[in-house]
């Protein structure tokens, strides 16, 4: 009779979601061990099996080496992940699921490469052109309005236009993008908000602004949409939810700019001011063509999805360390593809309309936080500041 000896690979995963077996010596079964998988060994004696349990059965066979290895597999596993692929050192593969634990083949932990920040912060940059607006109407409105002679009604449709323009390019991205591919949706993007900007800029009359205002809004709410979505699939899964927030913060940086525009051309005429304020908006998204164009490489995801499968793997060499296995991460991204387009066929809109509790509370806390994001009403203070300002005593451009 031969018996199999536990090793640490007998370990558990923690995202082993499988109900432990109950066994004649475990009548209860264990609890799973979350904690464990962490490659490196609990305090305590180094051939402990962690909790894990293993149930041998008798075999009359002789005890050679073949015999062994069927007793090993005749064995009752009691919670135990058999995938651990190494008895010294117990590790998921190198794949999305083991980097999100720091858990994923020899590397210790993945680091953010020097590409992926380039990457992150080219399409970031993007999202600066939100931010300028923002800042740059905040000081321009009333100049603005005392140069065109605007009633406060068109001043007010010109500001808040942007919003309604913005959603028609969000909800029109996802075409362009999934087809041209993701460094297309952001030339695209900037070439919009150039020519609206320019021709805001040049606007003489309340109906040329409007009709510069649409490129502009057009072409931030594309860039919006295209941003997060490239910023995430251009990055490791450990770490997008930290990169993914740079285009926030770009945002804000856009904001900052436009204020200083405002601070910049204080001395100007007012007629002229609000123009050349205007006009800096176009330098930003001559830089995201030109990242676009030179730096930045095609999304993976996208080159999957493309049956570009080479190219997609040279881009995630650029992403991951050196000796990484890119082709993994490739399998899991066809994969993933393959179960999203079998899920939308099979499911539809009713995933949406008929969500699970689950996704219901997702939906809730997704869409929610956009919608108090707005609520609270940050734009308009940010786009009339100045008029409050005013009205509280603060009159001097520069002071403003």
């Amino acid at each position: 009779m031969s018996t199999q000896q536990n090793t640490v690979a007998d370990g558990y995963s923690r995202t082993d979601q499988r109900i432990p077996i109950a066994t004649s010596t475990t009548p209860v079964a264990p609890p799973l061990n979350f904690d464990y998988n962490d490659g490196v060994p609990p305090s305590g004696d180094a051939d402990d099996n962690y909790g894990a349990t293993m149930e041998d059965h008798d075999n009359d066979s002789s005890d050679d080496d073949n015999n062994s290895h069927d007793n090993h597999h005749n064995s009752t596993l009691t919670g135990v992940d058999h995938h651990l692929p190494h008895p010294d050192r117990p590790q998921l593969e190198q794949t999305h699921e083991g980097e999100h634990r720091f858990d994923h083949g020899s590397i210790a932990a993945l680091k953010i490469t020097r590409a992926t920040k380039l990457y992150a912060f080219c399409a970031a940059l993007n999202s600066c052109n939100l931010g300028y607006d923002i800042g740059v109407n905040t000081g321009a409105g009333m100049l603005l309005q005392e140069s065109l002679a605007l009633t406060d009604v068109q001043l007010e449709v010109f500001m808040g236009s942007l919003n309604l323009f913005a959603m028609v390019g969000a909800l029109s991205s996802h075409w362009i993008s999934d087809r041209l591919g993701r460094r297309w949706s952001f030339r695209i993007a900037a070439v919009m908000f150039i020519f609206g900007t320019v021709i805001q800029s040049g606007a003489g009359g309340y109906a040329s602004l409007m009709f510069g205002r649409a490129f502009v809004g057009l072409g931030v709410g594309f860039g919006l949409a295209v941003d997060p979505v490239y910023i995430s699939e251009i990055s490791q899964a450990a770490h997008r939810g930290q990169l993914v927030t740079w285009s926030e913060i770009a945002t804000n940086i856009g904001i900052v700019l436009g204020f200083l525009s405002g601070l910049f051309f204080s001395s100007v005429d007012e007629n002229v001011a609000w123009k050349l304020m205007f006009s800096l908006g176009a330098i930003l998204p001559c830089f995201v063509i030109y990242f676009s164009t030179f730096v930045m490489p095609e999304s993976p995801r996208w080159l999957v999805a493309k049956n570009r499968e080479g190219e997609a793997r040279e881009v995630l060499k650029m992403i991951y360390p050196d000796g990484y296995d890119v082709g993994v991460i490739v399998n899991e991204i066809k994969d993933t593809i393959e179960k999203e387009s079998i899920a939308e066929h099979a499911v539809g809109w009713d995933v949406i309309l008929f969500p699970s509790p689950a996704f219901k509370r997702m939906l809730m806390v997704g869409v929610g936080t956009a919608i108090a994001q707005q609520a609270v009403g940050i734009d308009a203070i940010q786009y009339f500041l100045v008029y409050i300002l005013s009205e509280s005593g603060i009159e001097s451009r520069n002071a403003q």
